[in-house]
């Protein structure tokens, strides 16, 4: 992008000004404007339409320039009347590299928008010396290191955005010098220390956000003095204390968030002053003590938010008169008493959420009467009566969450018609009555969960018109009768429970069972036989149809299900043996048919057979095998030997001819092990190699690196410490240069399956590169070109779990410590909390489990292996449970 400088050298020019203040160049010096661009144009790198209009052999057809052409570049806006540069937005543009100190030419320059781009390192000070700077936004960088000196040279700045990028130290004290500031934003990055008392003094400040650092100490009470201030956003940090009360003297505060911040002590009365706040949040503390009933006085509120702190006693019956409010969310407090009957009365509330305290009583009857109601979640409180029978008036809601309470009564019949619901948990409740025909086909309806209630009755012939039903569980009720006949019909139906009631007759054949991936039966009176059919559930990961009345053989189909990872036949009436292509089966995790009326021989080779416990084969006095130190009959087959439905037996083998055979086996399988070990060198050695000449390279660096992506390829083409493979790719241990050893993540490069799997390692950097927490694994960069992709991550030397609690050698790890299993436990909770609740939106891993937790120098847990990785927006559910095979991971729940 280097400037046509040729043409500069056959020009000079110099300023007289016309009548109309109209910039004239002629000899004497060159346009400092069009240096200022050029000189930006060659200094940053990014795509090469990025500065594809700014073409400087244009600048020159005009030699007047009353009209300069760098107006109409991309980016650029000038004065109408006297041409000069005001505006410069550079944003979104994926550049990097360094701002030049020609940029001061810019002079008149008023608006700078560097925003959403790739700088790092130290954030250039040359900007400082634009002097008519109003706006400068630099968010969404990587600018690290201290904030520089000399902001306050910005005498005319009214607005700074600095959020999320990777500044350390102190809050810069310089920003109180600026007394025309209005917006200060200093989010998202590492700023530690206490807030500045002095920044109580910007008298013009309306917008403050200081959330996402690590500052500490008590909130400064000369904030109240702020006396313009509308939006004060200082979550997510670690101070100490209380709220001051001089908070509520911010007589024009509308938006308050100090959430996630360690504050304790009460709520002060004092903030019910704040007549034009709109919204309050304060959740995720240790703030005790009751809610004020001075909150009555907040007329403006539209969401308060005081959950998961330490609040005690009722709810003011003074937020009933709140009529403005849309948001209401106490859950996971202490709080105790009565709902008040007047929130159910509340014009414009939408979400409601009081899970997690003592509340009693009845749920206010009116609730929902607005037509407004979306989203209802009081689990977890000991409320009682019927549930409001107007809750999805306005055909609304999309969320009704009632479990562990003790609600009474049926359904009411109006949810029948509520075709916006999506999500209905209303388990272990005392609910009655029957199921009402046509709920299942509520168009949106996705996840059912209404076990542990006294509901009878027959479970409604509809179920296999409904649309999107993914999770139904309707396991210990009364249900009776027989299952629908055509319930596997269900099209997107992936979880089904109905254990523990009282259903009758056989199990419906599995003609159309391609999409469930858990059935449990178990524990009812089902008789007949298990239909052969089975096999069309190839989705299918767990079975449980224990304590039934079934009779016949166990189907060989089961077996052959790709993802089968639970069977429990047990306690029913089966009859026959054990077919033997169960030890086939490469997924199957847990085998149960105890008491049963089994016979012949156990298995007893495969990868399952051999580790089960005698009990899952106990009560059955025909069975015999080394499982249950229970020899067979000399004159009975092995195992091995029976097949499956065949009428025949194979002759018997000579022992000459099993010599010769597994000699010749030992030679083939020798012979591929040692040409295979030298193809996977050879061919790993190479492909690094002819990476090289793939260019070009681009390494895109989410912090500072002290290497190149030249440092990452050499090391690679001389390593084959392989740390770990996954689905995408191979992991090795890479140390660079400077002696920093991190871990690169290579695609697979087998070209009919790169696209998918570009998309998985593409989903992971979304994920990861977004992503800020010391219980997330920490992605330092991405290295690519036209063929090749590779992340590079810190480098965990303690391994994953799966090797901690399953390595060979007990002895060396430290799967018996459990002060470091707890460690890990908790490191995993807190980042799943982080994942889950604190993104935004919301980041489901999809496949949690012990070999994608990696564990650091101190044993501190890492979640790793987001490629597939989903970010759910509020109402947003999953169609299908992504991961491993033979394993469901809870965040797909």
């Amino acid at each position: 992008m280097k400037p046509s400088y040729g043409l500069l050298l056959f020009l000079s020019f110099s300023f007289c000004f016309l009548g109309k203040s109209v910039i004239v160049f002629s000899a004497s010096a060159p346009p400092l404007p069009l240096i200022a661009l050029l000189s930006i144009k060659s200094s940053l790198v990014g795509p090469l339409s990025t500065f594809k209009d700014w073409d400087p052999n244009l600048s020159f057809s005009d030699r007047s320039y009353e009209n300069p052409v760098w107006c109409s570049w991309s980016g650029v806006k000038c004065n109408r009347t006297t041409s000069e540069i005001t505006t410069l937005d550079l944003s979104r543009r994926n550049l990097s590299g360094t701002i030049p100190v020609e940029t001061r030419y810019l002079s008149s320059l008023i608006h700078l928008n560097l925003s959403s781009n790739s700088f790092v390192g130290p954030f250039p000070s040359i900007i400082f010396e634009l002097p008519q700077l109003r706006v400068l936004d630099i968010s969404r960088n990587s600018f690290n290191s201290t904030f520089p000196r000399g902001i306050s040279k910005l005498k005319f700045l009214r607005i700074f955005n600095g959020y999320s990028n990777s500044f350390t130290g102190g809050l810069p004290q310089e920003f109180v010098h600026l007394r025309f500031l209005e917006q200060l934003n200093l989010g998202g990055s590492y700023f530690e220390g206490e807030i500045p008392a002095g920044y109580g003094s910007m008298s013009r400040l309306k917008l403050i956000h200081l959330a996402g650092n690590v500052l500490e100490g008590v909130l400064p009470p000369q904030l109240g003095f702020l006396a313009q201030l509308e939006r004060m956003e200082i979550g997510y940090n670690r101070f100490s204390g209380g709220i001051p009360a001089e908070f509520s003297l911010l007589s024009n505060l509308k938006y308050l968030d100090i959430s996630y911040c360690k504050l304790s002590a009460p709520l002060p009365p004092e903030l019910g002053n704040l007549t034009k706040l709109e919204r309050l949040f304060l959740f995720n503390n240790t703030l005790t003590g009751e809610i004020p009933g001075s909150f009555k006085n907040l007329k403006a509120l539209i969401g308060l938010d005081l959950s998961v702190n330490q609040l005690t006693g009722k709810i003011p019956e003074g937020i009933s008169s709140l009529t403005e409010l849309t948001w209401l969310s106490l859950l996971g407090n202490n709080l105790s008493g009565t709902i008040p009957d007047g929130i159910g009365e509340l014009p414009n509330l939408n979400t409601l959420l009081l899970w997690g305290n003592n509340f009693t009583g009845f749920l206010p009857q009116k609730l929902g009467s607005s037509g407004k109601l979306l989203h209802v979640d009081v689990s977890s409180n000991s409320l009682s009566g019927p549930i409001p029978p107007n809750l999805c008036a306005g055909n609304m809601m999309f969320k009704l969450l009632l479990f562990n309470n003790l609600f009474t009564n049926e359904l009411p019949s109006s949810l029948v018609s509520c075709t916006s619901l999506s999500r209905v948990r209303i388990q272990n409740n005392r609910l009655n009555g029957t199921i009402p025909t046509g709920f299942w086909r509520l168009p949106n309806l996705t996840f059912v969960d209404m076990s542990r209630n006294n509901i009878s009755g027959e479970i409604p012939w509809d179920l296999a018109n409904a649309q999107s039903l993914q999770h139904l569980n309707v396991s210990v009720n009364s249900l009776q009768g027989p299952l629908p006949e055509n319930i596997w019909s269900a099209p997107t139906l992936q979880i089904f429970s109905a254990a523990s009631n009282k259903l009758i007759g056989k199990i419906p054949d599995f003609v159309d069972c391609r999409s469930v991936y858990s059935i449990q039966l178990q524990d009812n009176k089902l008789n007949g036989s298990i239909p052969w059919d089975i096999g069309h559930c190839e989705k299918l990961i767990s079975l449980g149809l224990s304590r039934n009345l079934l009779t016949g053989t166990i189907p060989w189909e089961i077996s052959t299900l790709p993802s089968i990872s639970d069977v429990d036949l047990s306690h029913n009436l089966l009859t026959g043996t054990i077919p033997s292509n169960f030890q086939n089966s490469t997924t199957l995790m847990n085998f149960n048919v105890s008491y049963n009326l089994l016979t012949g021989p156990i298995p007893a080779s495969g990868t399952i057979f051999p580790n089960l416990h005698p009990s899952s084969f106990s009560g059955n006095e025909g069975l015999c095998g080394r499982i249950i130190a229970k020899p067979c009959p000399a004159d009975t087959l092995g195992a091995d030997d029976v097949e499956v439905r065949s009428g025949q037996q194979e002759p018997k083998k000579t022992a000459g001819a099993i010599v010769w055979i597994m000699a010749a086996a030992f030679g083939i399988g020798l012979f591929v092990l040692v040409a295979g070990t030298r193809y996977f060198h050879a061919n790993y050695t190479r492909k690094f190699s002819d990476d090289r000449e793939i260019g070009p390279w681009k390494l895109t660096a989410f912090q500072r690196l002290n290497f190149t992506a030249e440092d990452i390829l050499e090391c690679l083409s001389m390593t084959d410490e392989i740390i770990g493979m996954g689905s995408t790719g191979t992991v090795y241990k890479a140390e660079m240069p400077s002696g920093e050893i991190i871990a690169v993540k290579k695609l697979w490069g087998k070209h009919k399956e790169n696209i998918s799997r570009r998309r998985g390692v593409l989903a992971e950097v979304d994920v990861l590169g977004n992503v800020r927490h010391r219980n997330i694994v920490r992605l330092l960069g991405c290295c690519s070109n036209r063929e090749c992709t590779m992340l590079l991550y810190e480098y965990m030397p303690n391994g994953n779990l799966d090797d901690l609690l399953h390595g060979k050698n007990k002895s060396d790890n430290l799967a018996a410590d459990w002060v470091t299993r707890y460690k890990i436990a908790l490191g995993v909770a807190h980042g799943i909390c982080y994942l889950h609740h604190d993104c935004h939106p919301v980041i489901v891993h999809r496949d949690l489990k012990p070999s994608n937790i990696l564990l650091d120098g101190e044993m501190e847990a890492r979640v790793a292996d987001f490629g597939v990785a989903k970010l759910i927006q509020s109402d947003e559910s999953m169609s299908v449970v992504a991961g491993s095979y033979g394993y469901i991971a809870p965040g797909s729940f």
